[in-house]
């Protein structure tokens, strides 16, 4: 019978430190559920709506560690309690030895380092506004990682960003990579000279370790924030962004990975990339609008890629047939990629998600770290009858699982192995974003998803295309 096991802590863990210690700890064997968070009143929820919130959690609060587990007796919870406490007192002890000066506040640290330019910020939505504002009032660019931030609040931080020459990345900037440095989930890539603008993590994350894969680097990759080419937002940070790409004499060719977009603010920003004077390409995911003739168009991020670096399109490969069922299921941690993907399967039957949007990461990690939910998916389309493939994507780089691949490949065999058990065949595909720099190793992920009976491919766009074959055959 399951057990859960709660401890409370009056102390203070950052939130990257609590989602890694979570992801390690629901992947122990016996673990059906663990959360590490602060008692805030919106963990507080999600701990209650995941029935962690019990015995001592119940009076925590804001200022409180709760460690929860819940395991499939009592010996399970336990064993994994001490782990997360044992992995808790590592990480102290590590910081502890290190010589870096822990500050209170953005304002003490930049007092602390007067020449720091870029302030990078990820607290819960509620707070980060407040930060950000003040970074800017400090005269520093921020990349502003956290999401769930008003729309009212991103228009004004944007303009006065904007009043004081400074980029406002985000909120929602899930990837930027600025002079070789990678932040947030950014992949290593040589230095070259395409230079890249976008509104979507996943899709620059694509487009960048493509063009590493094809030989050439990146001068910078600038993202925007996901609501950036709203028509309240007025795309004032890619705006900002391709003048500074522009302006920039290591920057040769300028690529914009944009989501969907107000058709007004598209056109506005497509005549902006043409008046650079530089060789410049566009991928409008979901916004028709009329297009420039100095701007090349790319039907998906694989071609933007492509078209920048200058390189052939790649060959298609053929897959088995699946002739009983007729359903594709794309289970995947980028949402472009999910949304590239959707519109790729449109002429078969489908169904797409993407499990690093809001809902999915309510008080919990992102997919990308944390894969329990997508698993969790993956086994029960092994038990759907309809499912004929499973189109997945795995995402390495910085802050990223240390093993995507490796993390799956159970989840996966159990759904291969019952699909097997009742007589059916399940495809698998996949595609891996990340490159041979990478510190989860592009080739060893690949590698291992191979050995396991994945078919994987070089591109996410010609991994939703092969799915697609498998039906259309």
């Amino acid at each position: 019978m399951s057990n859960t096991l709660t401890s409370v802590k009056p102390t203070y863990v950052d939130s990257v430190t609590l989602l890694q210690v979570t992801a390690d700890v629901l992947g122990l064997v016996g673990v059906e559920d663990a959360a590490l968070v602060m008692a805030t009143d919106l963990n507080r929820e999600v701990l209650r709506e995941a029935g962690l919130l019990v015995g001592e959690a119940l009076s925590a609060g804001p200022n409180d560690l709760v460690v929860a587990v819940r395991g499939v007796d009592g010996t399970t919870a336990g064993s994994a309690m001490d782990h997360a406490e044992s992995l808790l007192v590592r990480r102290r002890s590590v910081s502890a030895g290190q010589t870096e000066t822990r500050h209170r506040s953005l304002r003490s640290a930049h007092r602390a380092e007067p020449g720091a330019r870029l302030a990078v910020i990820s607290v819960p939505g509620q707070f980060a506004a407040g930060e950000a504002r003040q970074a800017l009032v400090d005269g520093l660019h921020v990349f502003l990682f956290s999401d769930n931030v008003a729309l009212h609040d991103e228009v004004e931080l944007k303009r006065l960003a904007h009043q004081r020459g400074l980029l406002l990345m985000g909120p929602d900037c899930g990837t930027s990579l600025l002079n070789g440095v990678g932040l947030g989930f950014a992949n290593v890539v040589r230095r070259g000279h395409i230079g890249v603008v976008g509104a979507s993590g996943t899709g620059i994350q694509e487009v960048t370790s493509l063009v590493h894969a094809a030989g050439q680097g990146i001068s910078h990759a600038i993202g925007t924030g996901s609501r950036d080419l709203s028509a309240e937002v007025g795309g004032v940070t890619t705006l900002q962004a391709i003048e500074l790409l522009a302006q920039d004499a290591g920057t040769e060719t300028i690529v914009l990975v944009s989501k969907a977009s107000n058709a007004g603010i598209a056109s506005r920003v497509l005549q902006c990339l043409e008046n650079t004077g530089k060789p410049v390409v566009a991928y409008l995911q979901g916004t028709d609008v009329s297009v420039p003739g100095g701007v090349r168009v790319a039907r998906n991020l694989a071609e933007a890629a492509r078209l920048a670096v200058g390189s052939s399109e790649e060959e298609p490969q053929p897959l088995r047939r699946v002739n009983s069922q007729r359903l594709v299921r794309g289970l995947f941690c980028g949402g472009t990629l999910a949304r590239e993907a959707a519109t790729s399967l449109a002429d078969v039957d489908h169904d797409v998600t993407d499990f690093g949007d809001d809902q999915y990461t309510r008080g919990r990690a992102h997919p990308m770290i944390d894969p329990t939910l997508r698993n969790q998916a993956i086994i029960q389309a092994g038990g759907d009858a309809r499912v004929a493939v499973l189109l997945l994507d795995f995402v390495l780089g910085l802050g990223a699982h240390a093993d995507p691949a490796g993390a799956s490949l159970g989840a996966i065999g159990e759904a291969v192995a019952a699909a097997a058990a009742d007589g059916r065949q399940l495809v698998v595909v996949g595609h891996v974003v990340g490159t041979d720099l990478d510190p989860q190793g592009l080739a060893r992920q690949e590698a291992a998803l191979r050995n396991s009976g994945v078919q994987v491919f070089a591109s996410s766009t010609a991994a939703a295309a092969a799915a697609g074959r498998v039906l259309a055959a």
